[in-house]
């Protein structure tokens, strides 16, 4: 049973180590990846709770705060070299971390929500006509006004634009009347 013991801790060794299973599977050929899977979790045979969660949170946050004073040190006080920067970039990346387990990470993208704004409900083009005729009918000289320089525009624009009408002897046998 000893013997076991001792493979099975030298096992969890070998994959906290990051051995994979099935190297280690390759180093133990009595055992299966299965074995070797069951091997770890007879070892670390604990259930990861609520409670088992947030101590693992707690100590990776003292973790992270030891490592950010030792790497904000060289970045501050140091020369002004590659080391430095490092030390500076390494303390950026610890911050994340931090911030993401403390949940006050901010997104890398910020989402802008759209929201349809609505605007002044315009009139249909029924009720626009209708509101001009009643206009010319009631004798508004603003419409009577807006009436006549548009279709004085029309008529400058026709002038501009007129084309003289194809002649009989031109068009051929295509006219067809």
């Amino acid at each position: 049973m000893d013997s076991d013991s001792d493979r099975d801790e030298a096992i969890t060794e070998a994959r906290i180590s990051g051995t994979s299973t099935r190297a280690l599977a390759k180093r133990y050929p009595e055992m299966t990846s299965r074995d070797i899977e069951a091997a770890v979790d007879r070892r670390l045979d604990y259930e990861l709770d609520d409670r088992m969660k947030l101590r693992s949170v707690k100590l990776d946050l003292a973790r992270i705060e030891r490592l950010f004073e030792f790497f904000f040190e060289m970045a501050t006080k140091g020369e002004r070299d590659v080391v430095a920067v490092s030390a500076g970039t390494l303390c950026c990346k610890l911050l994340e971390r931090k911030a993401l387990f403390t949940g006050t990470e901010a997104p890398l993208q910020s989402r802008v929500d759209v929201y349809a704004v609505e605007h002044e409900r315009q009139p249909s083009s029924h009720e626009q006509i209708k509101r001009a005729i009643f206009a010319v009918a009631r004798g508004d000289p603003t419409i009577s006004r807006a009436i006549f320089l548009r279709s004085a525009m029309a008529r400058a624009r026709n002038r501009i634009h007129r084309r003289p009408k194809p002649e009989l002897s031109q068009v051929g046998s295509a006219l067809i009347v």
